[in-house]
C-alpha cells in the first residue's frame, strides 16, 4: 500500500495576521471587507476578505449589534 499525503488543512497552515494596523495578532474569523468596515474603520484595502483577532472581532460584534439584529427581524 502507497502512503498518500493529505492536502493541509486550514488548521495546519500558518495563521493569518489580523488585518487591522498595528495589531498582527492571529486571526480567528474572517469577514467581509465591506461588512467588516461597518464596524471597524481604517482598514487598507487589501483583498475581499478581512481576517480579525479575536479582540478586533468582539469590537466588530459590539459596533454592529443593533444594525445586525435590526437585519434579523427583516426575515
Amino acid at each position: 500500500m502507497s502512503a498518500e499525503r493529505a492536502a493541509p488543512s486550514e488548521e495546519e497552515a500558518a495563521p493569518e495576521p489580523c488585518l487591522v494596523p498595528g495589531c498582527g495578532a492571529e486571526s480567528v474569523r474572517h469577514l467581509a471587507l465591506a461588512e467588516a468596515r461597518k464596524g471597524l474603520e481604517h482598514l487598507p484595502d487589501t483583498g475581499r476578505r478581512a481576517p480579525l483577532c479575536k479582540d478586533h472581532y468582539k469590537q466588530w460584534k459590539k459596533a454592529t449589534k443593533q444594525a445586525r439584529k435590526l437585519d434579523r427581524l427583516t426575515w
